[in-house]
């Protein structure tokens, strides 16, 4: 009974132990799988966070070329937008200067057109007048002829028949003579076929009248500035105007815009008259501006312009009853004199001659005329009776 007994716990035990080595190495397998699984889920997440780690600061770099990518189209794009902007700006500043140099040029040739239409004839001077005024006093210069102060003359070329054309200046202090004028007399322009009339003052009719006047740029014997111009039409007609001008510009310093232009009828060789035009250019002629036509004319004197011969009218002889003489007192004409009553106060150097010069600063304007006190003390070089025109 106690053999059996033993036996059957003997047999329990070792039941129980197998039992154990089962359930253990169950236990272990199951532990196993698990430590396996783990192992694989955390390998993965390690290798999700290297992934990440890896690829942030690739992304970050990315995003910085694009931001800069960005940054520098928007920056070419604006450049682009400023360029197309400053030409266009360019284009229309272009096509505003050019439309105001077109409408400038077509004004400009307008004025020209309408200068030509006026002085292609004479205009009408009424009997005893110097001169007269042309389209309201006003001359007729184009703005490119008053764009500029700097000095400057030119006299235009002689045309085929030997005879004088226009004559252009920018007058200014810069272009007065600082020495007295010279001998012109070798000078025989177009129509020249002088005469002498009692009725003439100084005798001769004719003198070599300068387009610009000598006192304006001293010009001396230039066949292209000199004209055959009645002692009348040069001393009464142009040489208040060329006084005028030479005051002004000595007086300011200031520029004139000056044009002289002679007028011919068709082919004479004598000159009818000529046109005359200033405009002070700093001040845009408020002080100095005219346009005149200057008669070539003699009173009393008839002329032919197409060769320059003159002719005056015979005195009709008076027929008068012999009467008793009677004792007759001769007037004297009253003279201009010297101040001191001689030569001497006016001839400075004391060599017997006047010049311009020393008559001009003993208080004498010009020009002096044969029949003036002082003409035999001074060189009238050309001959015309009137010394310093």
């Amino acid at each position: 009974m106690v053999k059996k007994q033993r036996e059957f716990m003997k047999d329990g035990h070792k039941k129980l132990r197998n039992y154990s080595i089962i359930m253990m190495i169950l236990s272990l397998f199951m532990l196993s799988g698990c430590s396996e699984d783990s192992q694989i889920e955390a390998d993965q997440v390690s290798s999700v966070a290297v992934s990440e780690q890896a690829e942030s600061p690739k992304s970050s770099e990315s995003e910085s070329k694009e931001k800069e990518k960005e940054k520098q189209e928007k920056a070419e794009a604006e450049a682009k937008k400023k360029s197309e902007a400053q030409a266009k700006a360019k284009a229309e500043e272009e096509a505003k200067a050019e439309a105001e140099s077109k409408a400038q040029a077509e004004a400009d040739a307008k004025v020209e057109a309408e200068r030509l239409a006026i002085q292609t004839a004479a205009p009408p001077v009424p009997d005893g007048n110097t001169y007269v005024e042309v389209n309201g006093n006003v001359p007729l210069f184009t703005n490119e002829d008053l764009s500029s102060t700097e000095a400057w003359e030119d006299y235009g070329a002689l045309d085929h028949l030997g005879r004088v054309t226009v004559a252009n200046a920018v007058l200014g202090v810069e272009l007065m003579p600082a020495a007295e004028r010279g001998n012109i007399s070798d000078v025989t322009p177009t129509g020249w076929n002088q005469a002498k009339y009692d009725v003439v003052s100084g005798g001769w009719l004719y003198n070599r009248s300068h387009l610009i006047g000598f006192q304006l740029t001293g010009e001396d014997a230039n066949n292209r500035n000199l004209m055959t111009g009645t002692r009348w039409f040069n001393t009464e007609g142009m040489l208040p105007f060329e006084n005028f001008v030479a005051n002004y510009v000595e007086t300011t310093e200031n520029h004139v815009r000056y044009r002289v232009t002679p007028y011919f009828e068709g082919e004479n060789m004598l000159a009818s008259g000529l046109y005359m035009e200033g405009m002070s250019i700093e001040d845009n002629g408020n002080d100095l501006m005219f346009h005149i036509y200057v008669p070539n004319i003699q009173p009393q004197v008839h002329i032919d312009y197409a060769t320059g011969s003159s002719w005056v009218d015979e005195p009709e002889v008076e027929v008068v009853e012999e009467v008793p003489a009677e004792t007759v007192v001769e007037e004297v004409p009253v003279v201009e004199t010297a101040p001191g009553g001689d030569v001497s106060s006016v001839d400075t150097n004391g060599n017997g001659q006047v010049t311009i010069k020393e008559a001009k600063e003993a208080g004498f304007s010009m020009p002096i005329y044969s029949d003036h006190w002082l003409y035999p003390y001074m060189d009238d070089r050309d001959g015309d009776g009137m010394v310093g025109e």
